[in-house]
């Protein structure tokens, strides 16, 4: 997908993977995560591929959000973003709900494994081109 080329950037990949966590599943998720730090680089990869798919849903409801003219159209497009990221990482084949935000939320506090995973999207970025 061209829109991968964005993640050339290591910021944007570090800011996706601080953001991947919802805020009211980041509190139950942390324990768990900061008790099993330790990812397969096969787990790394198949959370990287839903980030990536993330990514593109983020960017695709970006600039609807931007043009909505009220507040309830901002609102209703943010509700079918989260609706449609959520079905990307369910849909990612060995992922769960549960599973991505975890490693979003140990990459948030565990920097080697942040940099695991920037590693991994510009590697998947670098085969997509």
């Amino acid at each position: 997908m061209p829109t991968r080329t964005i993640f050339k950037a290591t910021t944007t990949a570090i800011a996706l993977a601080f953001a991947a966590a919802p805020v009211t599943v980041v509190t139950t998720q942390t324990a768990a995560a900061q008790q099993d730090a330790s990812y397969s680089a096969e787990e790394l990869d198949i959370f990287t591929e839903a980030l990536l798919g993330v990514a593109d849903v983020r960017q695709k409801y970006s600039t609807l959000v931007q043009s909505a003219e009220t507040e309830e159209q901002q609102a209703a497009i943010v509700e079918e973003a989260n609706t449609e990221i959520m079905q990307v990482i369910e849909d990612t084949e060995g992922l769960t709900l549960d599973r991505y935000t975890e490693i979003a939320v140990a990459a948030n506090n565990d920097q080697t494994l942040n940099q695991r995973i920037i590693k991994r999207v510009q590697a998947m970025n670098d085969q997509n081109q």
